[in-house]
């Protein structure tokens, strides 16, 4: 029972390694993105000009992919399958419309300014007296049955919305033929020619 215990006990202290370290990772994330968001507040004509809402929904904050929904939904079933007489493909059709149900009521929740991400509670693993801040029991329950990625996808998306809201940035700085969003090291490069710009001019003035 000793040795039992003792490799329960080494479990735990790995898993709430691992989870202090997602965290860490978690984030600095926030910080890049809150980042982006503070420079596109202060200098709006860093950020990428618009091309029309079909082709700038991707770059609203706090936007889901319908299809990683779909794909998470997809592979849960799959592996999961609730009752062995369904078919695949009926199985694949209930999956698909699950997707479009979570992912709506996640873009809801992200989106409305009342879901937070993390709520008080007793750290797993520690006394029920030691209360600390964790995260949402729905955004772990999604986590648990569909993975990783989408967990991730929605606390991002949680952020970008929190961030907007704050800065008043409705689209994300872009690269269209890349097709994604430009990283903080890309969206500075113009902001560094521009002080270079400024430092020549002034400098050619004093003389």
């Amino acid at each position: 029972m000793d040795a039992v215990h003792e490799l329960q006990r080494k479990i735990m202290h790995y898993k709430r390694k691992t989870s202090r370290l997602e965290d860490d990772l978690f984030q600095r994330d926030q910080e890049i993105i809150r980042a982006k968001f503070t420079l596109l507040q202060a200098l709006p004509e860093l950020n990428t000009p618009e091309k029309g809402p079909l082709v700038d929904k991707v770059r609203v904050p706090g936007y889901l992919d319908p299809k990683m929904f779909e794909a998470a939904c997809l592979k849960a079933c799959l592996n999961n399958p609730s009752d062995g007489r369904e078919g695949e493909s009926r199985r694949k059709d209930r999956a698909i419309l699950d997707a479009e149900t979570l992912c709506n009521e996640w873009r809801s929740k992200t989106s409305n300014g009342v879901w937070e991400l993390y709520i008080e509670g007793p750290e797993e693993g520690e006394e029920e007296d030691d209360w600390v801040q964790v995260e949402a029991q729905d955004l772990l329950d999604l986590k648990e049955k569909y993975g990783d990625e989408l967990y991730k996808a929605i606390k991002i998306a949680w952020t970008e919305s929190q961030e907007s809201t704050r800065t008043g940035v409705h689209l994300k700085p872009w690269d269209y033929d890349a097709g994604r969003e430009k990283t903080l090291t890309e969206l500075l490069v113009p902001l560094r020619e521009k002080i270079q710009f400024l430092a020549m001019k002034a400098s050619e003035e004093g003389k």
